[in-house]
Parts: C-alpha cells; sequence; structure tokens
C-alpha cells in the first residue's frame, strides 16, 4: 500500500536494495543505486533516509529535478535535517534557483551553523550576486570549520581578489 510502512516480508527486501543502492552511490554507479533505490522507496514510502539517498544518487548523477523532488519528500518525512537542506540548495542552485537555494541554506546553517558546504555554496551565491564582503566572511566560516577545505580556500581567494578590484576602483574614482 503507497504511503505505508514494509511488512515484515518486505523490510529484509528494503534493506537489501538500500544496501545494495547505497553501495552503488558509494562506488559512483548512479544509475544502479537509482534503480536500487526507487524499488526500495517503492516498499517503503516513509523512509527520510531512503528519499535522501535516492536525492543523492539523482544529484550525483545530474539530475537536479529530480534530487529536490527526493530532498523535500526527505524533508516532509523526517526531522528537519541540515545535510538534507543543503544537498536540496545545491539541486536548486543547479536548477538556477538562486533565491530558494539561498533559503535552503540559510535553513541548513540554522539547524548546524557551522555546516562547511552550506557555509561555501551561500558563500558562491553571494559572490555571484556581487556581496563579495559577505562572501569572504562565509568561506572564511567554511574554512574555519573544515581546514584545507579546497573549494572554500579557492572561493575565498577568487573573492579576495574581486574586493581588491573593488578597492582599485574606489581608489580610481
Amino acid at each position: 500500500m503507497a504511503g505505508a510502512e514494509p511488512d515484515s516480508g518486505d523490510e529484509a527486501r528494503v534493506r537489501g536494495l538500500a544496501g545494495e543502492g547505497e553501495a552503488a552511490l558509494a562506488s559512483g554507479d548512479y544509475d544502479t543505486a537509482i534503480a536500487r533505490l526507487r524499488r526500495a522507496r517503492d516498499l517503503d514510502r516513509v523512509s527520510a533516509d531512503l528519499a535522501f539517498n535516492l536525492g543523492l544518487a539523482y544529484l550525483r548523477s545530474g539530475r537536479a529535478r529530480d534530487a529536490r523532488s527526493a530532498f523535500t519528500e526527505a524533508l516532509a518525512l523526517g526531522p528537519p535535517a541540515a545535510d538534507t537542506y543543503a544537498n536540496l540548495g545545491l539541486a536548486l542552485y543547479e536548477l538556477g534557483k538562486l533565491d530558494e537555494a539561498e533559503g535552503s541554506y540559510a535553513a541548513a546553517l540554522r539547524l548546524e551553523p557551522e555546516l562547511p558546504e552550506a557555509l561555501n555554496n551561500l558563500g558562491v551565491i553571494r559572490f555571484q550576486a556581487g556581496r563579495y564582503a559577505e562572501a569572504a566572511a562565509l568561506f572564511r566560516r567554511a574554512l574555519a570549520a573544515r581546514p584545507g577545505y579546497e573549494d572554500a580556500a579557492l572561493n575565498l581567494r577568487d573573492t579576495i581578489a574581486a574586493l581588491a578590484g573593488e578597492d582599485e576602483i574606489a581608489d580610481e574614482s
């Protein structure tokens, strides 16, 4: 029955399919991951974890629209989770929905204020909006939360260069 928890006979099948899907996801076999996780979701429509993992598989396979749906479903099924909001933000970003992505990253940071990925990705949105000082602060927080975070370090470098360019323009005025 749709919307129901699996019966005892299906529980073992759900666990097996979910395990196969997670292993395929970890190995980069996204098509297999999606197939196994979707079959598990067909049997268990109340698992936020299955919806989240399916969202990851969709996201990593470049299917941002499907990822958005799966992450939204995971949030509806389970307690709010920072990782789910952060990954939803990434799917929204990839769909060009920057305002919604920004809101999703903000929700992730309300739950986990120093989540490096959310800080970095929110910083990218702020950078693209020309809000360089805010972006730099977010990249610095991401680096403080995860020293050596290469994406944040590169983004901070680019942001510092953009800030320096603003200063040069202001000096010339």
